[in-house]
């Protein structure tokens, strides 16, 4: 009967990890749900051994309920007591917690509690992974793998469902595609699939051919889906990965005609990469030579045009200043849509800017056959502020380029980094700097990093428009900014000392999820959402101490080529 109750224990456990990995890329709802489970398994952990064990040894001591009661309130406390005498041993787990007590500890140095309280409220997966999973059972690869699974299937689904999303065209932002969190969260969960999926294949010979072929179908769907998802921290993190692995797999191998064959890969990878992005620079910054003396002009209804290649530049390879006849533009559009043409729908931005890139950016001339050649849907996209036909008709990397040279036009010519994600973040980085120079050794405080922020954009007199003032985009120097030179040295120690001491660098999965979140902090604010702090600290933790050290039901580490 004990062991029976050890069983479901063991299975609850097991399914309960399960459905905090699948729910991490599709709900935060459904994140929240099953850590409150957890926890209850946590608490029946070890309390049952005590009452099934201590109740028949006893027997008939138990008189009254009242006595019964007191019994198990006792025990209870006992088990509670030895569960964090357990963590408590338990240095790593101990030091890896202890980001969440940094966050404590910065209440002191607060004036904001109410945004301090929700931040502790956001993070607290960063306590109780490393309080709950390093006192339970550690999985077996058989498990593990299983859980993997799951964890696969959710990320393949949530994929499904974005691109369902891609298919219905009504999006203004490639990355609203991603409906449950952030297309940055989500790239992240992608790029950490992807590289589960390799190891299955390449390692992992339980799994029969077949099964290896529908994974590696998934896993050049994630690559797809991130390319047209325009996902370059991801994309990033995959091609680093990557070509670090061949490199490995290079120095490893013995056989000289398999080492020319990934030298090849390794190399051309990344090259073929930037040959792609330089074609696309030239190709977008260059425009045909243009004889003014050839171009027409005058529109089809008699109105001359002004022809300009200077002040508004080039644009996916066209001049956007070519055939301009603002009195028919205003008069035509004025006529399909309600926003007037000389209106400032989107705060500092002219609707007429956006309405002339966007008829370039079809090939459009800009009079009133070019407003009249736009069909409903493109009047909706110019009202919402899209400003390039491509953006959401074919996303992708080539898409993604032109944004960022766009936005560094717009703000190498007005200081306006609004709108650009690549922009804004150089806003950041300023704004981030000049405010840890303040407040160099002890940080604003677990509270203030915001309002904080927020002043420092005034004070900098910068451009960005308020919609656009976020943290720091750079999860170290949001550390830093918090609490400062020593903070911030703990936190490296902290993500730092569990996985040496456990020697966790030699596990794939961990050492793959490492390079990840790294990188994803070099270029987010990875731990404060809850989709990036629950993926961190879930998959940090279940990686250092919820599974055994070897990726093998049998215990050994597979063979590799050699």
């Amino acid at each position: 009967m004990l062991k029976s109750n050890v069983n479901i224990h063991s299975w609850a456990y097991f399914i309960t990890l399960a459905l905090i990995a699948m729910s991490i890329p599709l709900s935060k709802f459904a994140m929240s749900v099953t850590e409150f489970i957890l926890v209850g398994l946590w608490l029946w952990a070890g309390f049952r051994f005590r009452i099934v064990s201590r109740f028949f040894k006893i027997g008939g001591a138990f008189k009254g309920g009242r006595h019964l009661i007191t019994y198990l309130a006792r025990l209870a406390g006992n088990n509670f007591i030895d569960k964090f005498s357990l963590f408590f041993k338990n240095k790593p787990a101990l030091i890896l917690s202890s980001i969440y007590l940094l966050h404590i500890i910065g209440l002191f140095n607060t004036s904001d509690l109410d945004y301090a309280l929700k931040d502790l409220r956001i993070k607290l997966p960063l306590l109780l992974y490393p309080v709950v999973i390093s006192t339970m059972e550690t999985l077996k690869y058989k498990r593990f793998r299983l859980l993997m699974l799951f964890y696969l299937l959710s990320v393949f689904s949530g994929t499904i469902i974005s691109f369902s999303f891609f298919l219905k065209g009504d999006f203004t932002d490639i990355r609203d595609i991603s409906p449950y969190i952030s297309s940055i969260r989500f790239g992240l969960n992608a790029s950490f699939s992807f590289f589960v999926l390799m190891y299955f294949i390449f390692h992992d010979n339980k799994f029969k051919t077949w099964h290896k072929i529908i994974f590696g179908t998934v896993a050049l769907w994630i690559v797809v889906y991130l390319v047209l998802l325009e996902s370059m921290t991801s994309l990033g993190i995959m091609l680093i990965i990557s070509v670090s692995y061949l490199i490995w797999q290079l120095v490893r191998t013995k056989y000289f005609a398999l080492k020319i064959a990934i030298l090849l890969l390794a190399a051309g990878i990344p090259l073929l990469l930037f040959v792609y992005v330089r074609n696309t620079v030239i190709d977008a910054s260059t425009a045909p030579a243009v004889n003014f003396d050839t171009l027409d002009k005058y529109t089809a209804l008699g109105n001359p045009y002004s022809n300009d290649t200077i002040s508004r530049g080039i644009e996916n390879g066209r001049y956007v200043g070519l055939y301009i006849c603002e009195p028919e533009l205003r008069k035509a559009w004025n006529k399909r849509s309600k926003l007037g043409y000389d209106s400032f729908p989107g705060g500092k931005h002219e609707l007429k800017e956006t309405l002339i890139r966007y008829l370039a950016s079809k090939g459009l001339r800009k009079d009133a056959s070019g407003v009249e050649a736009l069909t409903d849907w493109d009047v909706r996209m110019i009202e919402q502020g899209v400003a390039n036909y491509n953006y959401v008709k074919k996303p992708g990397l080539r898409s993604r380029i032109l944004k960022i040279m766009m936005g560094y036009e717009v703000y190498k010519k007005t200081g306006d980094p609004s709108g650009s994600s690549i922009m804004q973040r150089v806003e950041y980085l300023k704004a981030s700097w000049y405010l840890l120079k303040k407040h160099f050794w002890l940080g604003v405080g677990t509270g203030d990093v915001e309002d904080s922020l927020i002043n420092q954009y005034k004070v900098m007199n910068s451009s960005l428009e308020k919609q656009f003032m976020f943290h720091a985009h750079n999860q170290f120097l949001s550390i830093s900014i918090t609490f400062g030179l020593f903070g911030f040295l703990w936190f490296l120690f902290a993500l730092l000392y569990p996985p040496l001491k456990l020697r966790s660098f030699s596990d794939y999965f961990f050492l793959t999820f490492f390079i990840i979140i790294i990188w994803s902090m070099l270029s987010d604010d990875t731990l404060e959402t809850q989709a990036g702090v629950t993926l961190f600290a879930f998959f940090y933790t279940l990686l250092l101490f919820g599974k055994q050290k070897q990726n093998t039901p049998s215990g050994k580490i597979p063979k590799q080529a050699s």
